[in-house]
């Protein structure tokens, strides 16, 4: 008698990433992988499913993301992905590493065992970002080296300090030495790296990045022997700029990542699945861009027997009717359908916030009305740096209009100070918006035309412990409470979507033709690693030429 399994799937259309082509075959699954793959009159299962004639794929995987970054807590954001047949991510737990250190590590985890989605962590490499700003926690190689021990740990995430690598840092070098001790590996971050600068991370053995904008970067990085992950997130959309270099030859060394991605985009478009609906739009075909949703990604992280609908794989997979203009119509994660999720978010005690600012931290005197402006640049974290004519009162102090808002950053931790600066792009008319999530560290950010409206959202974040928020000029106030590290929600997602809508229609109320997120913008606008003039707690940062600058022109 031959052998009985758990489930056998027949009359199906079922992908050979190996092959690049889909067979008509069978899956015989037994204890969460897939046993065999082909035809047996041999093997028995417990239970059959007809496929119907339908198409089966390895279910997608997202190679890079921040979790943070869709104001959801784990097991949330896993209801949506699993909608849209992603069943595994890596994510990068930096902003709650930031703001609440290896406390905000143990919740991510403990919240990925709440779902059947496979969460992966790479844990965060730098925290904080860099010494140009305050986080809330710091996070050397002794505080991380503990948690390879966990299974859902997979290695070290986006190295973005490239001085610190290059300088050879004690504390850098020995967090990459922990990962690949632990048998893992380090994923790089090499924004604006240059083709030699990235021979600096290769020194090192970091073998992965996703800061490609354009084909000559995407090419360097293979050139320098790394695996790419394409972009498409919320602000960063770089799949189109990218995708004309990929062929046949060189797709082995592409996966997708949506890095920060909201939770209406995740809804709306979708996640991993939208990379492959772009690519399969742009001429890709639709086995290799599955192939590099999947398999591809499983061997840029370092995985064994995952990625794959063959012998010994885990049995990840998605059903579909068509995969040329695909939709998951049915999931799997490790040999079991997902059904219906009702797991609750678990609690998490977020640390108080300390910040403090009056109507007097707000004035900001220029010597002449020729000022350093920091400039958005829609759909990309990256700003545009120029001296501007901007306009000042009758005691010099800058004056904010329609054209140059007023932007402050507030350390929220410790109360240890502010940095003001002006800001192109947003377009308010009235009002200000403001945020906790500010991407490293976490602090308070705010921008607006109207002091008033900037204090009135200062105390709003405040009080309600971290979120979002939105104040009009009759100092009405629209928010969005993120109770976990005012990073992320602890309701269901659907809730928080809803409010988010909200707040993004009040947007257009205060502010004209704006087509990006603005308030997942704002979060980018402290983040002093990424080109070209940025803001933190502590000043104006040209990250041109690594150091803070005075906002006076003249």
């Amino acid at each position: 008698m031959g052998k009985q399994v758990d489930l056998h799937i027949f009359n199906a259309k079922i992908l050979d990433v190996f092959n690049q082509k889909f067979e008509d075959t069978d899956l015989w699954i037994d204890h969460g992988a897939v046993y065999f793959r082909g035809k047996s009159e041999k093997l028995t299962a417990a239970h059959d499913f007809d496929a119907e004639g339908k198409y089966i794929v390895p279910g997608l995987i997202d190679a890079h993301l921040h979790i943070e970054s869709s104001l959801l807590a784990p097991s949330e954001l896993a209801k949506l992905e699993l909608a849209h047949g992603v069943t595994r991510i890596f994510a990068d737990p930096h902003e709650i590493g930031s703001v609440s250190g290896v406390s905000g590590l143990f919740y991510m985890i403990e919240e990925a065992r709440n779902t059947p989605l496979h969460i992966h962590y790479m844990l965060p490499s730098s925290v904080p970002a860099t010494n140009f700003e305050h986080a809330g926690a710091v996070l050397h190689a002794d505080a991380l080296k503990p948690f390879y021990g966990f299974p859902e740990i997979n290695g070290l995430a986006e190295v973005m300090d490239f001085p610190a690598v290059e300088n050879q840092d004690p504390d850098m070098l020995q967090k990459i030495k922990d990962a690949q001790a632990a048998g893992h590996h380090a994923d790089g971050h090499g924004s604006g790296l240059t083709r030699e600068q990235l021979a600096v991370y290769r020194a090192v053995g970091i073998d992965t990045d996703h800061e490609s904008t354009s084909g000559k970067e995407a090419l360097e990085r293979i050139q320098s022997g790394m695996k790419v992950f394409i972009r498409e997130g919320t602000v960063e959309r770089d799949e189109k700029s990218i995708l004309p270099v990929v062929h046949k030859n060189n797709q082995s060394y592409f996966s997708f990542c949506t890095d920060d991605k909201s939770a209406i985009d995740v809804q709306k478009e979708g996640s991993i699945d939208n990379n492959v609906r772009l690519a399969i739009d742009e001429g890709i075909p639709a086995e290799r861009a599955f192939t590099i949703a999947s398999y591809n990604a499983a061997v840029a992280q370092h995985l064994e027997n995952v990625g794959a609908l063959t012998d010994g794989y885990i049995a990840d997979l998605v059903l579909t009717s068509d995969p040329k203009n695909f939709q998951a119509e049915k999931v799997m994660t490790a040999g079991k359908w997902v059904d219906k999720l009702d797991s609750k978010v678990l609690t998490f005690t977020s640390p108080a916030i300390s910040a403090h600012l009056t109507l007097d931290d707000l004035k900001l005197p220029l010597k002449s009305d020729r000022a350093h402006v920091i400039n958005v640049q829609p759909h990309h974290i990256t700003t545009q740096h120029t001296v501007e004519t901007v306009s000042r009162d009758e005691t010099g102090n800058f004056v904010a209009d329609e054209d140059y808002a007023k932007i402050v950053v507030a350390e929220r931790y410790h109360n240890l100070g502010h940095g003001l600066g002006i800001i192109h792009g947003f377009n308010l008319k009235e009002g200000a918006i403001g945020s906790t999530i500010a991407h490293d560290s976490h602090n308070m950010i705010i921008a607006g035309v109207d002091d008033k409206a900037m204090i009135i959202a200062y105390d709003r974040l405040k009080r309600m412990g971290g979120g979002l928020i939105l104040v009009n000029k009759d100092g009405f106030a629209r928010e969005l409470p993120l109770e976990i590290g005012g990073l992320m929600s602890n309701k269901p997602y659907q809730e928080v979507i809803d409010k988010q809508k909200k707040l993004l229609s009040a947007f257009k109320d205060i502010s004209d033709d704006i087509n990006f997120d603005p308030f997942l913008t704002l979060s980018f606008m402290a983040l002093p690693v990424i080109p070209s003039l940025k803001i933190t707690d502590q000043g104006l940062f040209d990250v041109d030429q690594f150091k803070f600058i005075d906002i006076n022109a003249d």
